[in-house]
């Protein structure tokens, strides 16, 4: 079992409140000790600098997109319920109220040439991977049969991606209270597609 430090936490969802609506490029360990109210020591004991900060935070979002999106939906039977379910929460997890500004991960992306080496290699691993298991479902969904054989998987997450990244702007950005409405509209006419 992992000890909690309740300090440790402070910062890190601190910090991906900032990351989900700025990107992780504006963690900066002087405004987050200012802003927490800690003297910079007390932010050091925890995060070395400014990278080891940005790694935790992007750790901090991984883990909390596994529990609520992978693992929520992995006793659910495969193929297309479980695909329909992964989109489903990935929608809502972009708007969770911990992500004060959106998907940490899109802002990352948007970023990536200006964050460290060791962060843009591990945002590259937390997006492949989550392609990976978007790739499962859909290869579970031609198996059971939910799917057309012939049915592409890479030009499905990729129009996948656009949905999200759709949702994501409308929602965000233009403040369209139909944006989950209009995102789901068009995630059933894809998977219309490929059945």
């Amino acid at each position: 079992m992992v000890a909690v430090n309740p300090v440790r936490d402070r910062i890190l969802s601190y910090g991906l409140g900032i990351a989900s609506q700025q990107g992780l490029h504006a963690l900066s360990m002087g405004t987050l000790a200012r802003e927490l109210d800690l003297p910079r020591s007390g932010l050091t004991n925890h995060f070395a600098d400014t990278e080891s900060l940005q790694l935790g935070v992007l750790e901090q979002a991984a883990s909390l997109f596994l529990r609520d999106v992978i693992d929520a939906t992995a006793a659910l039977p495969q193929g297309e319920p479980r695909l329909k379910a992964l989109f489903t929460r990935w929608i809502q997890w972009s708007r969770s109220p911990k992500l004060k500004g959106g998907c940490p991960f899109v802002h990352a992306s948007r970023q990536a040439t200006a964050l460290p080496e060791s962060v843009r290699t591990r945002l590259k691993e937390v997006l492949d991977g989550w392609s990976v298991v978007l790739t499962q479902a859909i290869e579970d969904a031609k198996t059971s049969g939910h799917f057309r054989a012939d049915l592409d998987p890479e030009q499905t997450i990729f129009e996948l991606h656009g949905l999200y990244l759709g949702h994501h702007f409308f929602h965000w950005y233009q403040k369209d209270r139909m944006a989950e409405h209009r995102t789901m509209k068009a995630f059933d006419r894809l998977l219309a597609s490929c059945r």
